[in-house]
């Protein structure tokens, strides 16, 4: 049997977090660092599989106090990383970020900005900073991100962001662009993601839909901090728990009835899994 590909393997290296915002669920799952060791022994089981890592799921990944280790490890193996941040450590990991060989790309959500502890024009100042120097000395893609598309100009903050946004980067009538564009590039290597707010799947939830598919195991798969494979990013509390990697090879997991059996339904287009039935993400990209 061919192995099977993925686009990014998601491994989460930390699902603890410095802020609480609204708009990213909560995780039941007990704080946790994901230790050196640790990820170095899951970078050997995706090796194949892959070439590109995410450092996300929960948590925030610069909070992690071995982050260094961390990419140097996915250097050593060959792995380029992508790293999802609300940003607000980001001065203080910008020479880590600066000296690091692995990293291809830096989302920033800049929902962050929403929180009530967070000084928004600070924020986004000290972003921006961080931004500048990483463009200057490095090649690594920043992508901002806002999940506005469905109230683009009915949340101060949210028109506020834009307004800083096309400040910074001289975009001329960056409502009308932001209106009519879910992606646009704002300087070299610089970009505006934007989407609709989805909501997050819950296994406590009411049924969305029992047909449809996801990228989970086909692009993606997602790597707990305490070891459990998940089909997606989207399983903050290992609801879809496939085995766990540091006790389970990936091979064996990945091809574990389970995992068929979901894979085979996505096929025809059947959400076998309950957690899937209650996703929002699934039914705002492929229930359309």
């Amino acid at each position: 049997m061919e192995k099977r590909r993925f686009l990014k393997v998601y491994i989460e290296i930390t699902n603890m977090c410095n802020l609480n915002c609204s708009f990213c669920s909560k995780t039941t799952r007990a704080d946790r660092f994901m230790q050196v060791g640790e990820f170095e022994k899951v970078v050997k089981e995706v090796i194949g599989y892959t070439n590109l890592i995410a450092l996300h799921v929960k948590g925030e990944p610069f909070l992690h106090p071995n982050l260094k280790e961390i990419l140097d490890i996915a250097e050593k193996y060959n792995l380029k990383v992508n790293i999802t941040t609300n940003a607000t450590l980001l001065s203080k990991k910008i020479e880590v970020i600066l000296n690091s060989k692995s990293i291809r790309q830096i989302n920033i959500s800049l929902h962050s900005a929403e929180q009530n502890n967070v000084d928004e024009e600070k924020y986004l100042e000290n972003v921006f900073e961080g931004v500048d120097k990483i463009q200057q000395n490095t090649n690594i893609i920043i992508s901002y991100r806002l999940w506005n598309l469905d109230k683009i100009e009915n949340n101060d903050i949210n028109k506020n962001v834009l307004i800083k946004l096309g400040e910074k980067y001289g975009i001329q009538n960056i409502f009308k662009k932001a209106k009519k564009n879910d992606f646009i590039e704002l300087d070299k290597n610089i970009f505006l993601n934007q989407d609709i707010e989805f909501v997050w799947p819950d296994i406590n939830g009411d049924v969305i839909a029992k047909t449809g598919k996801c990228y989970g195991l086909r692009n993606q798969i997602a790597i707990l901090s305490n070891g459990d494979v998940v089909p997606c990013c989207l399983d903050a509390d290992s609801n879809i728990c496939l085995g766990n990697i540091f006790t389970t090879t990936l091979k064996d997991i990945i091809e574990s009835d389970r995992a068929k059996a979901i894979i085979s339904g996505f096929e025809k287009k059947e959400l076998v899994e309950d957690l899937c039935q209650r996703c929002g993400f699934i039914k705002t990209k492929f229930l359309k």
